[in-house]
C-alpha cells in the first residue's frame, strides 16, 4: 500500500465543525476528488520530497514550514490511513504561502538532486534510479503546484486539511 499525501482547502468554519464532530471528516476526504477540483491537491508520493524541499530535513522540521509532517490541529482520532487529518487555520495558511513563496528556484533545484534525496532516505526511495534532470523537473513542477495552491488558499482566506492515506 502506498502512502499518498493530500491537501484540501476548507473554511475556518468547516474546521470548527470538524473539531466539534470529527467523524464528519470522512464526508470530506472519502469523496472521490475530481482532478479538476481546485480545492484539492493530490501530492501523491511527492509529499515527503516536498517536505524536504521546504525544510531541508527528512524528519518533522520546524513549524510552520514543516506543515506537511507536523503541526496543525488533529481532527479527533479519526485514522485516515496514516493518522488523523490535521487542520490549519486560514491565518496559518497565509503565513505558509508567504514562506513557500520565498523559497527560490536554486534552493528547490539543490534539494532535488538525486544524491541528496537518496542520502535523506525519503519515502518512497526518491533518488534511486532517477536522473537529476528528470527528478528535478518532476519535483520542481510539484513544488510549483504546491506554491500555487497555497497562494490560492491565502487569497481566498481558506484553511487547510493535511492528511496521508
Amino acid at each position: 500500500m502506498s502512502m499518498m499525501g493530500h491537501l484540501r482547502l476548507v473554511r475556518d468554519s468547516t474546521i470548527e465543525a470538524l473539531l466539534a464532530n470529527p467523524e464528519a471528516i470522512y464526508g470530506i476526504v472519502d469523496a472521490e476528488p475530481d482532478e479538476a477540483d481546485p480545492d484539492h491537491l493530490d501530492l501523491g508520493k511527492y509529499w515527503h520530497i516536498l517536505h524536504y524541499i521546504l525544510t531541508g530535513e527528512a524528519g518533522e522540521g520546524a513549524w510552520p514550514i514543516g506543515f506537511l509532517l507536523a503541526g496543525g490541529i488533529p481532527i479527533g482520532e479519526e485514522d485516515l490511513g496514516y493518522g488523523p487529518a490535521r487542520a490549519l487555520w486560514a491565518s496559518e495558511v497565509t503565513t505558509l504561502a508567504d514562506l513557500v513563496d520565498a523559497i527560490d528556484a536554486a534552493t528547490v533545484a539543490d534539494r532535488c538532486s538525486s544524491e541528496r534525496l537518496q542520502a535523506a532516505d525519503l519515502y518512497p526511495g526518491f533518488g534511486e534510479g532517477h536522473g537529476d534532470t528528470e527528478l528535478r523537473a518532476a519535483s520542481g513542477a510539484m513544488f510549483e503546484k504546491l506554491r500555487t495552491f497555497l497562494q490560492q488558499a491565502a487569497a481566498t482566506q481558506q484553511g487547510l486539511l493535511v492528511y496521508l492515506d
